[in-house]
């Protein structure tokens, strides 16, 4: 198995087995562990560029507007994620997070196409219906407090996020440094208004939950560092199947760690959602090699 296979699958296992990792935290308050993390994620990628010596790169994106602009957008959307994900799991809502991260191809091929104008394989359309179908079944079943809503925020903002930072051209670390700094500052101003003295909450913790909590940087930035690594690397069909390791392994730890009860009709809708996922992995796969063929018969 070469590096890069290792690196994706490394990536991928981190981000599933992170509930685990909020867990130790429960009684505190989203809000904080969010800020925690978005201040230790800028400890230590500000570490790694010093290390690095990347401050030229991050200095010719900070004055190119729209590349600025555009990574103020993706700061917005991947804080919103984070906050996001961080309350669903301290809301015992880890299996509506794994639903959100197993949409996200999905929503990325509907995005793709709305945005982008990117023409959709009929062999596509199926996935596109059933996931269309699920969520229709679920909403169907269940009132609006009891919809999906998280599932469904954290796989939009993921998407958006992903697809501008295809746009931007700028290094994975690069650009989540410039993120994280935009964000800590008004973050780092509204905290004491919002909840309390940051200080005194992390003494409240307890020396050891406040050294756990310190590897939150590194628990951000490595996945994010693996998975570039990966991606550049790798062919897309391989880091596509192992993608769906992170919401697998979410749904894992929401049944067999936390015992989250899964209701019928959401049982139904990750039914549906699988299925989907089965027959886009299927076209993509069979597209990928029809095209390899082609390519190879032009030689």
């Amino acid at each position: 198995m070469n590096k890069a296979l290792w690196a994706s699958i490394s990536a991928f296992c981190m981000w599933g087995l992170f509930p685990i990792y909020w867990k130790i935290f429960i009684g505190f308050s989203a809000w904080d562990l969010f800020a925690f993390r978005l201040v230790f994620s800028f400890i230590t990628l500000l570490l790694i560029m010093i290390f690095t010596k990347k401050f030229k790169v991050i200095s010719l994106a900070v004055k190119d507007k729209k590349k600025f602009f555009w990574l103020v957008v993706s700061a917005i959307l991947i804080s919103s994620n984070w906050l996001l994900y961080i309350y669903a799991v301290n809301t015992n809502r880890v299996l509506e997070a794994s639903m959100g991260y197993f949409l996200n191809p999905i929503i990325l091929i509907i995005l793709g196409r709305l945005i982008f104008k990117e023409q959709l394989r009929p062999a596509q359309l199926p996935s596109i219906a059933l996931v269309v179908i699920a969520i229709g079944y679920i909403a169907y079943h269940t009132n609006l407090n009891e919809f999906p809503w998280m599932a469904l925020s954290l796989s939009i903002s993921f998407a958006l996020y992903g697809l501008i930072r295809k746009l931007v051209k700028i290094g994975s670390a690069e650009g989540l440094f410039i993120e994280t700094t935009v964000i800590a500052i008004p973050v780092l101003i509204a905290w004491p208004f919002i909840t309390g003295n940051p200080l005194t909450i992390l003494t409240d913790m307890g020396l050891g939950k406040a050294l756990i909590l310190s590897l939150s940087g590194i628990l951000t930035g490595g996945p994010l560092i693996l998975f570039a690594y990966a991606a550049k690397n790798l062919k897309f069909t391989t880091l596509g199947f192992t993608q769906y390791l992170s919401p697998s392994l979410k749904f894992l730890c929401g049944i067999l760690i936390f015992k989250e009860v899964l209701l019928p009709h959401n049982m139904v809708g990750f039914a549906l959602i699988w299925t989907a996922l089965a027959l886009y992995s299927f076209e993509s796969l069979h597209n990928t090699q029809k095209t390899r063929l082609m390519n190879r018969k032009n030689l």
